[in-house]
């Protein structure tokens, strides 16, 4: 990411310093500007990589763990109780959501997934809950 940056920062810095040997001296707080935007947005996306879901069907639990950012929360459900069902969103705009859980506790899982891996998701949750070996599911496969 630090490479990309340099290279935006001397690209922007030639262009705006050029501009502003002309006269154009309104051009570089705008530079400035833009290569602040754009390195705060390859930051946000660079740490939004490292965050994940990870559920794992044993013969006992269901665990599912979550990671945003440096937070890590853990919910561990008893096998035969938990469920996996979908919420419908607010109105037809609104994604649906996919909730695992037991015992009126429902964690929402694949919020960044689209409705046919969600559904996806939930079919190979439901199949690894049924069957009697464990199975870990970190990743829709398509």
């Amino acid at each position: 990411m630090a490479l990309v940056v340099i290279c935006l920062v001397v690209v922007s810095a030639t262009i705006s310093l050029s501009f502003f040997t002309l006269g154009y001296w309104m051009i570089l707080p705008f530079a400035g500007l833009e290569i602040l935007a754009v390195t705060a947005a390859m930051a946000i996306s660079v740490r939004a990589t490292k965050d994940y879901e990870l559920i794992v069907v044993n013969d006992q639990t269901v665990t599912v763990t979550k990671r945003r950012g440096k937070r890590m929360v853990t919910h561990d459900f008893q096998r035969y109780w938990t469920r996996i069902r979908r919420e419908r969103g607010v109105n037809r705009l609104h994604p649906t959501h996919l909730l695992i859980g037991s015992h009126g506790r429902f964690v929402a899982i694949g919020s960044a997934l689209t409705e046919e891996l969600k559904d996806k998701l939930a079919r190979q949750i439901r199949k690894a809950i049924r069957n009697h070996y464990p199975q870990v599911h970190n990743k829709v496969s398509e």
